[in-house]
Parts: C-alpha cells; structure tokens; sequence
C-alpha cells in the first residue's frame, strides 16, 4: 500500500510539485526565522562592541592646525618636568629665544607684573600643567567692545608693533610670532582655514575658549596674538628642562601645531630606539614625521594615535627659517 501511493505520487507530477513546493517554503521559513533570530539576539552585543571601538578610534586622531590636546593637559611625563632649573646655561643661549631672566620667567608663566595683576590669571601648580583659567569677565568684554586693530606698516608686516607688544609681554622674540603669523594666514586677520584653525595666528575655536574668547574675536589681530603667546607658554612648560633654547624652541612650535600628546609619542619613540628624546633635530622630528605610519602609531608605546607629523616637521622648519630671516632682514634694515 505504501508503495503504491509513493508510485501514484510519482506518476502525478502536480502532486510532486506541491510537495517540491511545501517543502522548499518550509526550507526557506526555518532560514528566515534563523536569520531574525541572529540579528535580534546574537548580533546585539558585537554591534555595542563596534560602536564602542569605533568611538575610541576617533578620538585618538587630533591632526588641526593646534590641536585641542597640549596646553591644559597632565601627563605623568609633565610631572617630571615641572622644576626649572640649569637658568644659568639658559642665560648663555645665543639664539631668538629670551636671553635674560626677565624673559624666561615670563615664557613659562612664572613672572607677574605688578601693574598687570589681572590679565592671564591662571594658576601654576608645582608639578602639573593645568588648564588656564579664561579671562575675567570684565577684562573679556572691554577688549571685546574694542574694534579690529589698526593695521600700521611694518618692516615684515603691518601687525609688527602687536608682535613686538606681546612678545616683550610673555617672552616671546616677535620675529617668531610673526613667522607663525605668515605660517598660519599670511598675515590675513580674518582668514578661516579649512580645518576651522582662524584669524592671524591659525587658532581653532577649542583653544578660543580655553582661553575665554569667542568664535568672532579669533578675528581679531590683537587677541589672536595674544592667545597664541598663551598657548605657547602653556606648551612650552613641558620643554623647560631642555636647555638648548634652539631645540626648545622647535618642540614648542611643533607642539603649537599639532598637539604636545603626539609630541610626547614622538620622543618616547626616539627615547626607545636609542635616540636623544630632548634633542627635535635629527631626533625626535625623525618619529614625528612617521606617525602616519602604521608600524609606528600602532607601536604600544604610542598612546595618542595617528598624526600628520609630517607636515609638523615642514611646519617647525619652515617657522624656524622663516624667523631667522626675518630677524636678519630687520637687522640689516636698522644698520642700514
């Protein structure tokens, strides 16, 4: 009898495509029903996981113009640089760094002004960078009521005399500032960058607040100036055992551009492959320029991921160059 209904389902070929049929949808239901099931329950927790790494590796990248990582940052590498000292070899540097007291205690905040109490208020902690502190409300809004700054012809630029104003103010030599100057914008106050780095001295929106200024006053000749003194105090902190003023300085400004964190994964590499991680020439510029490699910014001892380090390594070369020549095109104009 069961052989004579399998051979009657044979010999009728509707019956046979039915049951073909059944069976190829109930095939296609388990799949179904397989596959919700993975995605509703299985597929859950790696998707969080993803989303989690993904967010991580997003905020290791900081490559801007100055970084929103550096000058308010504490790093257990800082502490051990918090004490100045060796003022004595500092005082016998020849170069466009400050040669005297005066102006090494004003470049790494240390020295106040007795008719200036008020301005730059921050705090200076023994062993940790801290972030400075905005500006007091009232300093704020009276120079923010104040207009754009009146451009006066100059040797380098029209904004000479606010590069000598606040470089004799923090310490800095102005033939730097202005070389930053042309670096950033071209001497252009109003200029805004494609990565968002604005006005006369190239200052992203982040490191306007830290310092209590807004998006519009970045504009301004006079405050951005005066913010970029700021931040290279606030960087230089973290240089001031190196006494060479000439490498302190290229660490400064390569900090300026891209962040002191990658800075700080620069040396610990040039430290580890046998290499002078104080001295940026032939040293460290060498690792910065290859933390765009994967080899490099995957290394364990790099902690703040991928750079353009290569462009900072143009950047503090083209700065330092710059200055210099400018420094000797006023020289020669004033013997003249």
């Amino acid at each position: 009898m069961k052989c004579s209904r399998k051979d009657e389902i044979r010999r009728d070929p509707t019956r046979m495509r039915r049951l073909l049929c059944t069976i190829t949808l109930s095939l296609w239901v388990a799949v179904l029903v397989g596959v919700v099931y993975y995605f509703a329950v299985v597929y859950q927790a790696p998707q969080a996981q993803t989303a989690r790494t993904h967010t991580t590796s997003q905020t290791e990248w900081h490559d801007v113009p100055i970084a929103d990582v550096g000058a308010g940052e504490a790093y257990e590498e800082l502490e051990r640089y918090s004490t100045l000292y060796a003022l004595e070899y500092l005082l016998d540097c020849d170069s466009i760094w400050p040669n005297d007291e005066v102006g090494l205690l004003k470049l790494f905040g240390l020295y106040e002004e007795e008719e200036d109490d008020e301005d730059d208020e921050e705090e200076v902690v023994q062993v940790k960078v801290v972030p400075a502190k905005p500006a007091s409300t009232s300093e704020t809004s009276q120079e923010q009521s104040q207009a754009q700054s009146t451009r006066r012809q100059g040797a380098i630029s029209d904004w000479d005399y606010l590069f000598q104003q606040y470089g004799n103010k923090y310490g800095w030599d102005w033939y730097v500032l202005a070389a930053i100057a042309y670096q950033e914008s071209k001497f252009r106050a109003e200029v805004v960058g494609m990565g968002g780095a604005t006005g006369l001295m190239g200052i992203m929106p982040a490191t306007g607040r830290r310092y209590g200024y807004s998006r519009a006053k970045l504009k301004h000749a006079e405050s951005s100036i005066r913010i970029a003194c700021m931040a290279l105090r606030d960087f230089g902190r973290a240089f001031a055992h190196i006494t060479d003023a000439e490498q302190r300085m290229k660490f400064t400004l390569a900090s300026y551009n891209s962040g002191s964190a990658h800075v700080l994964d620069a040396r610990r590499l040039a430290e580890d492959a046998g290499l002078d991680p104080d001295r940026w020439d032939d040293s460290v510029e060498i690792y910065m320029a290859r933390l765009n490699e994967p080899k490099y910014y995957n290394h364990p001892l790099v902690q703040h991921g991928r750079a353009n380090g290569a462009h900072t390594v143009r950047y503090v070369a083209e700065v330092f160059n710059r200055a210099q020549s400018y420094k000797s095109k006023v020289q020669y104009a004033t013997t003249e």
